[in-house]
């Protein structure tokens, strides 16, 4: 009884440096900029880490520790290459999305967002901004951070008017739609 309370004390204290060493390996952005790719993978990681602390033999631990490691170095991976491919980069951690322009919701936006007018209101409310008619545009970001260009920004040049990856979404969706 007493050396199973020990093992799970040795295991939980050898466990906590080795997340912290494989989160650090990840990158800062795990914490700072969570997409639903990061969250993922910051869950799963979580659960291995949890695995080894509840196993009860030394061959257990070995395993998760592998599993944990191999997790980490794919994660790793996939960052690498969202950092080089744009297009892996939109499958797992999404484009940000256009909910207003020029003063208009864009309501097909909000239903591929899953955010509704009122949510967009507060959201909007909490930067600051309680007329959604005086926003050149609202974007919403794939970490799910709402970025607004007011009207009078815009017209005073004072920020460069859109990213380029929102640019590119807007441009795609007009060369699509057909002429009126």
């Amino acid at each position: 009884m007493g050396i199973h309370w020990l093992f799970n004390v040795l295991t939980t204290c050898i466990t906590f440096p080795f997340l912290l060493l494989l989160v650090r390996w990840i990158g800062k952005t795990q914490i700072s900029q969570a997409t639903y790719f990061n969250w993922v993978a910051g869950a799963c990681m979580g659960n291995i880490g949890a695995n080894i602390i509840a196993s009860s033999d030394i061959k257990g631990i070995v395993n998760s520790a592998v599993q944990l490691f191999l997790f980490s170095g794919l994660t790793v991976l996939a960052s690498y290459i969202a950092l080089k491919s744009r297009k892996f980069r939109s499958a797992t951690s999404g484009l940000p999305l256009v909910l207003i322009n020029n003063g208009r919701i864009v309501f097909e936006n909000l239903k591929k967002s899953k955010v509704n007018k009122d949510l967009l209101k507060q959201m909007l409310r909490e930067q600051g901004h309680f007329n959604y008619e005086a926003i050149r545009w609202a974007i919403l970001e794939p970490t799910g951070i709402l970025s607004v260009l007011p009207m009078k920004e815009a017209e005073s040049g004072e920020t460069n008017a859109l990213p380029d990856s929102v640019e590119t979404v807007e441009k795609k969706k007009q060369k699509s739609q057909p002429m009126k």
